[in-house]
């Protein structure tokens, strides 16, 4: 494998040279997790889930949440552009508020995203796929 470096950007944007890592397999958490996604996600989900078996993680977020971007049959996506193919959310055991979703980039299956949705939580962990709720629509104003 080939050493590359990463960071997360907090605009979304692919990860960036910084920190020394090496290109990995998805553990089997990943991977369970993001099959999840894919299978319970938007109607054009499910065909991202062949991409999966030939998915490695190329980058992770220097914050140590779960967060990583993926290259498929060691391709990255060229382009920027997320489009997001399964939107949840889950309560911690602190009661804590936290988001998942996985996305495409450039029509290539590209990464999965671990935040805190109340900015309470310290480092997020990927959760428990029993705990999932799918992310409620925006409500529009007026």
């Amino acid at each position: 494998m080939s050493t590359v470096t990463r960071q997360k950007a907090f605009n979304d944007q692919p990860l960036k040279p910084n920190d020394a890592f090496a290109e990995r397999p998805l553990s089997a958490k990943e991977r369970e997790t993001v099959l999840w996604l894919l299978q319970h996600g938007n109607p054009d989900a499910a065909t991202f889930i062949p991409d999966v078996e030939l998915a490695t993680v190329v980058g992770v977020c220097p914050c140590g949440c779960a967060t990583i971007d993926l290259a498929v049959a060691g391709v990255q996506p060229a382009d920027t552009g997320m489009i997001v193919l399964s939107d949840y959310y889950w309560i911690d055991d602190d009661g804590h508020t936290n988001g998942i979703f996985v996305f495409s980039v450039s029509g290539q299956l590209a990464g999965l995203e671990v935040y805190s949705c109340d900015g309470e939580s310290g480092t997020v962990e990927l959760p428990d796929i029993s705990q999932l709720r799918p992310m409620p629509e925006p409500q529009s104003g007026g």
